[in-house]
C-alpha cells in the first residue's frame, strides 16, 4: 500500500512538473513587448579553448602560437521557425569580438518578444555601410581603430585580425604571421553566417536569452581550403602575411564555417 502511495505521489509530481514546464515553454507571447538577448563568442582552436600565447598544430603540420584574434560581427538578424525575421537596426549592428581585449559578448536590446530558431550575422563590414562614408560611421571607425581593426579609410576595415608566430618542417625557427581578412578593390570578402539554434531563444520582457557561439580559429587556415603559412613567407624570410589575393578569398570561404551555436540559456540572469 505504501509503495502504491509513493508511486501515485511520484506520478502526480512528475505530471505537475511537466505541465509546469510545458506551460512555461508555450506561454503566450505579448507581441507588443520587447526583450534583450546576448551573443557570447567562445573562441577555440579545433576543439580546444583558445589561449593567447599557447601553440596549436594544424593539419598542415604548422605549429601556430596565436597572439591575436579579433573580428567584426555585423548585421544581426533573428529568425523565427516560420521564417519571420527581425533585423536589428543597421546603424547599431556593428560589433567587435576581441580575445586580447576580453570582449566576447554582444548585448542587444529592444528585440520583439518571440521564439527564435536561427540567427544570421555578417563577418566584417558590408560594402553598403562602408560606402556611406567615414562621417556616417565615425564612432565605430574610431572604436575599430582602437582595436587595430582598420587599415586606412581608403582601404577600409580588417574583418578578421589573426596574428602570431609559427614554425613548420621547412621553417623550424619561429616566424611572425598576419592574416587580415577584409575587402579590397579586387574582391568583396564580407561574408554572411547563418546558424541554427539547438534550443529556441525565448525573448521576453524581463528575460535575456544568451546564445553561446563557438568560433574555431583553426578554420581560418585549416578549413575546407588548406592554406600554408610557409607558402606565404616574404622574400626576406622574416614573416608570412595574407592580406589579399586568391588565398584571402579562400580564407573568406573558410570562415563561413568558423562559427556554430553550442547552446542557448533562456530566462533572466543568464548572462555568461
Amino acid at each position: 500500500m505504501k509503495q502504491n502511495i509513493k508511486t501515485i505521489a511520484l506520478f502526480l509530481f512528475t505530471t505537475s512538473f511537466l505541465i509546469s514546464c510545458s506551460s512555461d515553454d508555450t506561454a503566450a507571447i505579448d507581441e507588443n513587448t520587447f526583450g534583450e538577448a546576448q551573443l557570447y563568442f567562445d573562441n577555440g582552436v579545433n576543439g580546444d579553448k583558445l589561449i593567447l600565447g599557447a601553440s596549436y598544430t594544424n593539419s598542415n603540420n604548422e605549429r601556430l602560437t596565436i597572439n591575436r584574434l579579433n573580428y567584426i560581427i555585423s548585421n544581426i538578424i533573428f529568425i523565427k521557425s516560420d521564417g519571420t525575421e527581425y533585423v536589428y537596426p543597421k546603424n547599431k549592428s556593428y560589433f567587435i569580438v576581441s580575445e586580447e581585449s576580453g570582449i566576447n559578448t554582444i548585448n542587444l536590446t529592444d528585440i520583439p518578444a518571440g521564439d527564435y530558431k536561427q540567427i544570421k550575422f555578417g563577418l566584417g563590414v558590408d560594402n553598403q555601410r562602408y560606402l556611406e562614408g567615414e562621417t556616417a560611421q565615425q564612432e565605430f571607425w574610431d572604436y575599430a581603430t582602437s582595436l587595430d581593426m582598420v587599415w586606412t579609410w581608403s582601404t577600409g576595415y580588417r574583418f578578421i585580425n589573426f596574428e602570431g608566430t609559427f614554425t613548420s618542417d621547412s621553417n623550424p625557427e619561429s616566424i611572425n604571421f598576419q592574416v587580415h581578412q577584409g575587402s579590397n578593390s579586387a574582391t568583396d570578402n564580407y561574408r554572411e553566417i547563418m546558424l541554427n539554434l539547438p534550443t529556441t531563444a525565448r525573448v521576453r520582457m524581463g528575460d535575456k536569452p544568451s546564445i553561446h557561439i563557438i568560433a574555431d580559429a583553426n578554420v581560418i587556415l585549416d578549413g575546407i581550403n588548406k592554406i600554408k603559412l610557409s607558402d606565404n613567407i616574404n622574400q626576406a624570410g622574416t614573416s608570412a602575411a595574407i592580406m589579399g589575393g586568391e588565398n584571402l578569398v579562400k580564407i573568406a570561404a573558410n570562415t563561413q564555417a568558423m562559427f556554430k551555436v553550442d547552446h542557448v540559456h533562456n530566462g533572466s540572469g543568464t548572462e555568461h
